[in-house]
């Protein structure tokens, strides 16, 4: 009875509480700093830098989609989960679309001067591209394009759709919109525009459109890359590295996510 009692006296300071310092770290902030060697730990609802920065992890807000999108929090960056197969996605379905900006800022960035600092030029199919070294991205497209290339020696005709490249490294807002692209730290690739498709290219009615193999995707998605053709607000050119995002990576095992709508599925060659 006393235990009721003294938790009954506390219940209303604990609701008072800012809704920040209510929330806990999760196994979605493990995996964040797992994903990332810049990172040491998730405490009391903060994540931690190695260079002793601390991010509020989640604010413990209900957002709309908008809101989402506008004003995120870190957690609010695995709010939809990945999907490792795909359907066609439902209406504002965009996993790793809710982006904390400080938080790329921070990890490549503050500035197009400091970015430049970390970038290296790497050969794409005989194409030199600009990508950072920041979490070894250049690394992981190197291995990108060594897995696609047996691919090529398969299906030669997909080469199309991976050169020439859209662009990898512009600091830039997302069209539309006050948000700084991935592309912007050079943690991002766009493969070739003419055989891709993005939704702010519809004229009139939405319709998801597609024409990117699902073997170039895996691959990417293989080495930490999640693709914008998983979105609803599709971009079937582009690929950026959040090795985070469940599902991601070797190994990965984890299951389609419950939201994407029911629908068909796509020929083995394209989705």
């Amino acid at each position: 009875m006393k235990k009721k009692l003294r938790y009954s006296l506390f219940l209303p300071f604990l609701l008072l509480l800012p809704a920040g310092l209510q929330a806990k770290c999760d196994s979605n902030a493990r995996r964040l700093v797992n994903a990332y060697p810049q990172l040491s730990a998730c405490r009391n609802n903060r994540i931690v830098w190695k260079d002793g920065t601390t991010m509020l992890y989640d604010d413990g807000r209900r957002k709309t989609f908008t809101q989402r999108l506008k004003k995120p929090d870190i957690q609010d960056m695995f709010h939809d989960r990945y999907p490792k197969s795909f359907s066609i996605p439902q209406k504002d379905f965009d996993p790793g679309r809710y982006r904390y900006e400080p938080f790329f800022r921070h990890m490549y960035g503050n500035s197009p001067e400091e970015v430049r600092r970390h970038l290296t030029t790497i050969d794409w199919f005989g194409q030199k591209i600009r990508v950072t070294r920041v979490n070894n991205v250049d690394r992981q497209l190197r291995a990108v394009e060594r897995d696609l290339k047996r691919l090529l020696k398969k299906k030669p005709g997909y080469r199309k759709y991976l050169t020439p490249i859209g662009g990898t490294f512009k600091w830039r807002k997302i069209a539309g919109t006050n948000r700084l692209s991935v592309h912007s730290f050079g943690a991002a690739i766009d493969i070739n525009v003419k055989h891709s498709a993005y939704w702010r290219w519809n004229k009139g009615a939405y319709r998801y459109r597609n024409q990117i193999p699902h073997e170039i995707v895996r691959i990417f998605e293989k080495h930490g890359f999640i693709w914008g053709g998983k979105w609803f607000h599709y971009d079937t050119m582009h690929f950026e590295y959040r090795p985070e995002l469940p599902g991601m990576g070797k190994g990965s095992s984890h299951s389609a996510a419950s939201k994407l709508r029911k629908g068909r599925q796509e020929s083995m060659d394209c989705f």
